[in-house]
């Protein structure tokens, strides 16, 4: 991070202290006019002039004045505006360079973790100690390793990819109902540690959707992933509805995890963004999976939104599609 950089506290001081400085000068200054006023009346009172004089100068110079103040006021209110920017400016530069070493620290730790143990995997494969029935074991592991670092790179290019263009579908007819059910399927396993249960509520045999389904897919599963990886209960409980009419097709996804706090809420879906401690690598992830999540819904003319109750009261995405009326093929078989 560059040593000019400035913190978030550093800049709030910075705005303070300018607030303060232009608050002074606008009562040294009206104190100022005050004074210049009432020494020019004195001045041609001095001069014996009659009081009628006396009035019209004085109105003239209360005039004058109102209009300096106002004058005097528009500009330190632009002024004031100006500072405010500058340090919403700085305060947001300050997040973001946080959320990008906290990014390239989750990456350099995501792209570490699996190509050291497919080198652990490789060499006991080339070895000739090990049965061979071993080895047969070894090898689902070592796909879902390369499976890790496929998504992690197929993540960061996509992002790469919508900051240039925004995000480009291939839409075409396909079954939404069987895509849901099958990430469910291969995500069911997703922890060892923690047993998965999903409920689901509503989903039809089948419903034929106009879309992207490799995008959608992937916001799908960026979504129960999130859900899966912060949970510490002992019992993951996953619950997905699916709910649909002529205009929109709606899917929940509730889960019993961690919960999110009112900050989290707000900053679940920005880019980089990881919930928790700064620069917490402790749960896998690259903070572009939610922000890619909400980009393809968007380009599809719907939204994503979170609800949590709190800290331990766990999360629910809701995903709204739009359905396209000049694909009269969007319907429930």
């Amino acid at each position: 991070m560059s040593r000019f950089t400035l913190t978030s506290k550093k800049a709030f001081v910075l705005f303070i202290s300018i607030t303060i400085l232009l608050i002074a000068q606008a009562i040294w200054w009206i104190t100022l006019m005050a004074k210049l006023f009432n020494e020019k009346v004195e001045m041609v009172k001095e001069l014996g002039a009659d009081q009628s004089f006396i009035d019209v100068i004085q109105k003239e110079e209360i005039s004058r004045q109102v209009m300096i103040g106002l004058e005097g006021i528009f500009f330190l209110l632009l002024v004031g505006i100006g500072a405010w920017l500058i340090y919403r400016t700085l305060v947001k530069n300050e997040k973001l360079q946080f959320a990008q070493q906290n990014f390239l620290m989750s990456v350099t730790h995501e792209l570490k973790t699996p190509l050291a143990s497919m080198k652990i995997y490789l060499d006991t494969l080339n070895s000739k100690k090990i049965p061979e029935e071993k080895k047969l074991t070894i090898i689902p592991r070592l796909k879902d390793d390369v499976n890790r670092l496929e998504k992690l790179v197929e993540n960061i290019l996509e992002a790469g990819r919508f900051e240039k263009s925004g995000y480009e579908l291939n839409r075409d007819y396909f079954d939404l109902a069987a895509m849901i059910h099958s990430d469910l399927h291969k995500l069911k396993n997703f922890s060892s540690n923690q047993k998965v249960e999903i409920v689901t509520e509503n989903i039809p045999d089948e419903y034929i959707f106009y879309g992207d389904r490799f995008a959608l897919s992937r916001a799908f599963e960026a979504i129960i992933e999130n859900s899966l990886k912060y949970n510490d209960k002992d019992k993951i409980l996953l619950k997905v509805s699916f709910k649909s009419d002529k205009k929109f097709v709606s899917i929940s996804i509730t889960d019993n995890g961690v919960g999110l706090s009112s900050d989290d809420l707000e900053l679940v879906f920005d880019r980089f963004y990881r919930v928790g401690e700064v620069l917490n690598i402790s749960k896998p992830g690259s903070g572009l999976g939610l922000f890619l999540c909400k980009e393809i819904i968007k380009a599809h003319k719907g939204n994503v939104t979170v609800k949590s109750d709190g800290i331990g009261l766990g999360v629910n995405f809701k995903i709204q599609l739009k359905v396209i009326k000049n694909h009269e093929n969007n319907s429930l078989s």
